[in-house]
């Protein structure tokens, strides 16, 4: 696929630039990361008079964004001609520049543009619009207003934060945008907050922890003590794990979770001590995941049971490089299958360097789904109820394996579980199990009902979660 970046997608951010600085644009034979610099932040009322050494009826700032845009065809590959009967189809990105939630969103737009410039396939040219939403979602309304309702952007990629994402959510219902959600809460896109239009390329959080449950009782054993980040993310991470937990027969003797952010963690290991847990199941991220691995890996005497958790417990690259040692032996869910290799892949083509690799393969395959609709479906018209469909059906091939949605177009991911070895010079990983697909529960959206029994769960006479109902 080809990218086209104008002003208001490039030249707001330069890791979209796809290496501009070294194309010269025909009309100007200035580089087209120049004119991007010079370029207004906004473009608003042009003036039709005409000026000294500009073509009647165009304004000297008409003309530069003409040049930039026709010049930025061109050195894509595409003649104006074709520009001109096949319209850029516009993608929105709201994402923080700053705060905690930046890195995240710099390794989504990483994988995302290394798709772009790894595929290079014939398909109509991308407009990437690019705003920040603020590290708190302060500027997300004031952009989602733009890109919605301005810019009519047909594929809108929403903020990473739970309130930024509910935000996304009911901005586009009733519209015809369609809605990629990168926060991984189940109240979105499968929950109680579902639109037809709106899809998740990020696994959710029940994902992340509940094929853990069955596994962690075959290995480890019957009794689990569990902790994480006392918020969203990590008490719904917990929470699925203990329910999967127990439906498949163990118990958990204790539950402590810990403000996110905080670096003290003598609660946790008092409690260890206290309860005779086989295993440990932590939901952190982050900063939290590195000073909690810390904290057990540094006690006196150290726990001596197994640690388990979600895949950003030991994040690869950044999580596990700064975490060191103390993930040495940490099993984790992942549906990654080289994130290694891919990291590296996206350093060479891009030169940019991604600080968490499920997040760039989120990026990646989101740039998939959007080529494979174009493809199948194309965007011109108003009505992409076709393309919605389209979407529901697609399968493609990513760094996660096979990408496919269920019908409340949450991803069926490949599970597995993963462990690292960091005591050479580079982390290697090992694959201790592959658990298989896993399906998200319906969670209110309706389009699924409750689904078969899992084999390993035990059948309880006042049970009512489950039907004998196939999806």
């Amino acid at each position: 696929m080809k990218l086209l970046s104008r002003y208001e997608g490039v030249c707001e951010d330069t890791r979209l630039n796809l290496g501009l600085s070294q194309r010269k644009d025909p009309l100007t034979s200035e580089p087209l990361n120049r004119l991007c610099r010079q370029a207004p932040e906004t473009q608003g009322p042009l003036s039709r008079q005409t000026a000294p050494g500009v073509m009647a009826g165009v304004s000297r700032r008409e003309f530069l964004v003409a040049s930039a845009s026709i010049g930025a065809l061109v050195a894509c590959g595409w003649s104006s001609a074709r520009a001109e009967e096949e319209p850029p189809v516009k993608v929105g990105f709201i994402l923080p520049q700053e705060g905690t939630l930046a890195a995240e969103a710099a390794s989504l737009v990483a994988g995302f543009e290394y798709f772009m410039m790894e595929k290079g396939v014939d398909a109509p040219p991308l407009d990437i619009l690019k705003r920040d939403s603020g590290p708190k979602d302060e500027k997300t309304l004031e952009a989602l207003t733009e890109l919605v309702i301005n810019k009519q952007v047909q594929f809108l990629v929403g903020p990473p934060s739970l309130a930024g994402s509910e935000k996304a959510v009911h901005t586009v219902a009733g519209s015809n945008v369609i809605l990629f959600v990168t926060n991984p809460s189940v109240r979105l896109v499968g929950g109680e907050l579902c639109v037809p239009g709106s899809f998740r390329l990020c696994g959710n959080n029940y994902q992340s922890a509940q094929p853990l449950a069955p596994w962690a009782l075959k290995n480890f054993g019957h009794k689990a003590f569990i902790t994480g980040d006392d918020d969203t993310q990590g008490n719904e991470e917990a929470d699925y794990f203990a329910y999967g937990f127990e439906k498949a027969g163990g118990s958990f003797g204790d539950r402590v979770m810990v403000a996110a952010g905080a670096d003290n963690f003598d609660k946790i290991l008092d409690a260890i001590r206290q309860i005779a847990a086989d295993f440990i199941f932590a939901s952190f991220r982050e900063g939290s995941a590195v000073e909690f691995l810390k904290a057990v890996r540094g006690a006196s005497p150290p726990p001596v049971q197994p640690i388990i958790g979600p895949e950003s417990l030991t994040a690869f690259p950044q999580t596990l490089a700064l975490a060191g040692r103390n993930a040495e032996g940490v099993a984790t869910s992942t549906a990654l299958e080289d994130p290694v290799e891919f990291v590296d892949r996206i350093k060479k083509k891009t030169g940019q360097s991604v600080a968490f690799a499920s997040r760039a393969a989120d990026g990646y395959d989101l740039a998939g789904v959007i080529l494979f609709a174009l493809r199948e479906a194309g965007l011109r018209d108003k009505d992409v109820s076709k393309t919605i469909k389209v979407i529901e059906d697609v399968e493609i091939q990513g760094p996660r394996g096979r990408i496919q949605f269920d019908k409340n177009h949450e991803l069926i991911l490949e599970v597995a579980v993963q462990q690292w070895e960091t005591g050479g010079a580079n982390p290697t990983r090992k694959i201790r199990e592959k658990l298989g697909p896993c399906r998200t529960p319906d969670f209110g959206c309706g389009r699924i009902g409750f689904p078969k029994r899992p084999e390993n769960e035990k059948k309880e006479e006042t049970d009512i979660i489950w039907e004998d109902k196939e999806e």
